[in-house]
């Protein structure tokens, strides 16, 4: 399974975040996938490369056409960095929850 740094690292960035979104209605070739981007092609490709890295998409080459399609373990490495961050998101309730308290004790 994908690590959760790689995860969060690749979806920290909007075109990677729309690339995502444009491959969950079906597999694209790079040329489609580019299709709309204010970035050049090879661009695209080097966001999808790490995409490809933190094992949220696959790419498939038959002769000179490359398709992108959902890694099957994206949906799995996802929920695993939500969980992360739903964790952290509770240890910062509790710490600004400590901090208003020791802030109201001492007025």
């Amino acid at each position: 399974m994908p690590q959760v740094d790689d995860v969060l690292t690749a979806v920290a960035y909007p075109i990677r975040r729309e690339i995502l979104r444009r491959l969950a209605e079906r597999p694209r070739r790079a040329g489609d996938l580019a299709r709309g981007f204010a970035v050049s092609r090879p661009a695209i490709c080097k966001h999808a490369a790490i995409l490809q890295r933190a094992g949220l998409i696959r790419a498939a080459k038959s002769g000179r056409v490359r398709m992108y399609e959902l890694a099957p373990e994206a949906g799995a490495a996802m929920r695993a960095a939500a969980d992360e961050i739903e964790e952290l998101s509770a240890y910062w309730d509790m710490a600004l929850e400590a901090f208003k308290r020791i802030a109201e004790e001492s007025r």
